[in-house]
């Protein structure tokens, strides 16, 4: 078990859908798992320990899908009134098994210990009054999403296999990212300000036996610079406009706002139910909308107003503080065929520039590319889990991995056409910068790994006593069916020994 995760596990199912989490449990993992670290593979920078043998015949694989007359959830832990649910371990397994690993009783246990930790983190830092900026919540929730919707193939198809819009699906899944969010900066707490020294870095090299180095799996660093097939002003106006009349005719009583948004929204998932969105928190939408949301009064119609989505109005159902249920009808801005040709002819002559050594891609990326992300890089490409330029080829999404497969290194991509979850089209071009073949792991080529897992180690330490020191003073129960596992802390405490 590793509890150190550079994201914490999550559970896989909101506690109120259990029900539900044998349809859905594949897709809920996989949206979590760009916050999840449970069980990193060693190419992130993190050594295997031994395999536990496995001391309990723990069936949670069988029990992922239920079968009528059995008990589908129940609880199986219990950490200071935060319990462990059943569902919650057989979707940390079921992701398990979808990434490829052995299912079977000693991960269970292991899976287990660390549903465990994550609870024992959250009730600390409860009572330790950790709290975490909501505004944080916000910007990763919208990262997790948008990773999710590039992984399923877009926003409307992220939305159809919930049946619900986008809004709904956030606020179903605030609280489980808020608490991850908050068991992080507690174990920031725990571990404090770890690191090591170079001398120690190679200390801790040398003391893995060789026959023990960890794998490390293929890996590349890439670069990639973007111009987006921005509308005309023209059609920008067009949008607006047309919105205007609808309101117009909304307001006038010609047509209802239900009927409006069923036959002319872009937001497909709302549109289906007459534009409305369900009670949704102050938070969950983007600023703008919440915006316009709190200064309506139940029942009435908003002004057109524009969100990075296209142009909205609102319709007030009801609000509850700050909760809310509106009607809302969205216009999507969208690029004509002529928007694309010009973006494509100017990523084709930018690329030209490049390979005639004309320009740098550094330069290019740096001032004539549309790409934020890349912007301040230089055009290097991130991975955000552990800010590194080094992505794991397991990482990367569909289109550029076939992209970079077939790049030398120091090769420029041909232009590529894209489409972002929020409907923005363009083209792209990748530069494939370096490329790790799969090796055992090595002191110089994996240095930033290497040092990763020797300050993994530290941290580890400083878990490993702050955990047994808590579990002096709090009251754990983990049920009958699990008493064999090898846990690695007293999660459940020693006979007394009576004789």
């Amino acid at each position: 078990m590793k509890l150190l995760p550079a994201k914490m596990s999550s559970s896989a199912e909101p506690r109120a859908s259990a029900v539900r989490a044998a349809s859905a449990l594949v897709v809920v993992t996989l949206f979590l798992v760009t916050g999840c670290g449970g069980s990193k593979a060693v190419s992130e920078g993190t050594v295997s320990k031994p395999a536990l043998a496995p001391q309990v015949v723990v069936d949670v694989p069988k029990a992922t899908m239920p079968v009528p007359g059995q008990v589908i959830d129940r609880i199986v832990a219990n950490v200071a009134g935060r319990i462990v649910l059943y569902s919650e371990l057989a979707g940390q397994l079921e992701q398990a098994r979808q990434s490829g690993e052995s299912v079977g009783p000693e991960m269970a246990c292991a899976q287990l210990e660390d549903l465990l930790y994550q609870q024992l983190l959250l009730e600390q830092a409860r009572i330790d009054s950790v709290v975490v900026d909501e505004k944080q919540v916000d910007a990763d929730l919208e990262r997790r999403i948008r990773h999710f919707e590039q992984q399923v193939g877009g926003r409307e198809k992220l939305e159809k296999f919930y049946g619900k819009p986008i809004e709904r699906i956030k606020a179903e899944f605030r609280d489980q990212v808020r608490d991850q969010l908050l068991g992080q900066q507690m174990q920031s707490k725990v571990t404090g300000d770890a690191s090591v020294t170079p001398k120690e870095v190679e200390k801790f090299f040398n003391a893995i036996p060789k026959d023990s180095l960890p794998f490390i799996n293929a890996a590349v660093e890439f670069g990639r610079i973007v111009k987006f097939a921005k509308p005309s002003v023209e059609e920008d106006r067009r949008v607006k406009k047309k919105l205007e009349d609808l309101r117009t005719r909304i307001v006038e009583g010609k047509v209802t706002f239900e009927v409006a948004a069923t036959l002319n929204s872009h937001d497909e998932g709302s549109a289906a139910k007459g534009g409305e969105l369900g009670m949704v928190p102050q938070g969950v939408m983007v600023p703008e909308f919440d915006a316009v949301a709190l200064s309506l009064k139940d029942g009435e119609i908003s002004s057109v107003f524009k969100t990075d989505f296209g142009y909205h109005i609102m319709n007030m159902i009801e609000r509850r503080g700050e909760q809310y249920n509106a009607r809302h009808i969205l216009l999507k801005v969208e690029s004509t065929p002529e928007d694309l040709r010009l973006a494509k002819v100017f990523m084709d002559s930018v690329a030209t520039l490049i390979r005639d050594g004309k320009l740098t891609f550094a330069k290019a990326a740096t001032e004539l590319n549309d790409d934020e992300e890349t912007k301040g890089t230089n055009g290097l490409v991130i991975e955000p889990e552990r800010n590194s330029p080094r992505w794991a080829i397991g990482d990367l999404d569909q289109q550029t991995f076939f992209v970079l497969d077939k790049l030398g290194v120091g090769t420029l991509s041909a232009t590529q056409s894209f489409e972002l979850p929020t409907g923005e089209k363009g083209y792209r071009v990748f530069l494939l910068m370096k490329r790790t073949e799969p090796h055992a792991m090595d002191l110089v080529a994996d240095y930033p790994l290497v040092s990763e897992a020797a300050t993994n180690a530290v941290r580890q330490r400083a878990v490993d006593g702050w955990v047994r020191d808590k579990l002096n003073g709090m009251y754990v129960r983990v049920i009958p069916d699990y008493a064999g596992c090898p846990f690695n802390y007293p999660w459940i405490p020693e006979p007394t020994g009576e004789k």
